[in-house]
């Protein structure tokens, strides 16, 4: 098998699960593997990191070659992609399901390996996880959007109950709950219930950027301007928040006339 099981492909299946997928072409044989986000914010991310590293672990080793690209501009997706009959016995042996995913499950040979399972929590966390802010509302005038929170979501029950538990066994404060949408949304879509875990607080988000990280600008940019500022505004874009860290843009100018604070991380 020319395809390895190690930190590298650990992390790979934490991205794949989050937004990956494997699935027959109809008519053929081959398979049809991709993994793609948000063409926007997490562009910077597929070229730099998450496709180098899938031709380093996947696509170099079997076809000699590298991944292709896919994109839609409408649709504002991004990603990688790959068509052959041969790839699916190898994601497979990874632990990458074909066909629909629906109840998934972190593979024993990555639960069985504290630094595989941090690699796969990295990986699943920059394609289905979130870093925000909130307001604290048991202050009085608190404007600013200074409580932060990392959240990993699936809408497969099983899976965020593992992810769950690997995180305490990590030493994460955690919790785990389920939210159930409306059934229909409002683009008609039938929306699915998803479940989720989130580590809140200042040292317990530290403690994840220390131990796990992440390679996603999107989510690193937040992180850092809560840390350097005390406070992350929402509903702000990558460029935004990029130019913020480098002073070109004040992040107060997004709450108008509320006064400025101290990050209070001093």
């Amino acid at each position: 098998m020319r395809v390895k099981r190690n930190e590298n492909t650990a992390e790979l299946v934490g991205l794949s699960l989050g937004d990956g997928g494997l699935t027959k072409r109809n008519g053929t044989k081959r398979m049809k593997f991709q993994l793609r986000g948000d063409g926007r914010e997490e562009k910077e991310n597929y070229d730099n990191y998450i496709a180098p590293l899938f031709n380093k672990e996947i696509m170099n080793p079997i076809f000699h070659r590298n991944v292709g690209f896919v994109f839609n501009k409408r649709m504002n997706f991004y990603g990688i992609s790959v068509e052959s009959v041969k790839i699916e016995k190898y994601l497979n042996f990874l632990g990458i399901p074909s066909g629909v995913k629906k109840e998934l499950q972190i593979p024993e040979w990555i639960k069985r390996n504290p630094k595989y399972t941090k690699r796969f929590l990295r990986g699943f966390f920059d394609t289905d996880g979130s870093v925000h802010c909130q307001r604290n509302y048991s202050i009085k005038n608190n404007w600013y959007h200074t409580q932060i929170r990392l959240s990993l979501v699936c809408t497969s029950k099983n899976l965020v109950e593992e992810i769950y538990e690997s995180l305490k066994k990590l030493g994460f404060k955690c919790d785990l709950s389920e939210y159930k949408p409306p059934q229909v949304g409002k683009d008609g879509f039938v929306r699915q219930p998803f479940y989720r875990a989130r580590i809140c607080g200042g040292i317990q988000i530290k403690k994840w950027f220390k131990e796990i990280g992440t390679m996603s600008a999107k989510h690193r940019t937040k992180y850092e301007l809560w840390k350097k500022f005390g406070f992350c505004p929402p509903k702000t874009n990558l460029k935004e928040r990029k130019r913020m860290l480098k002073n070109e843009i004040s992040p107060y100018k997004y709450y108008g006339e509320v006064p400025e604070r101290s990050n209070g991380l001093d």
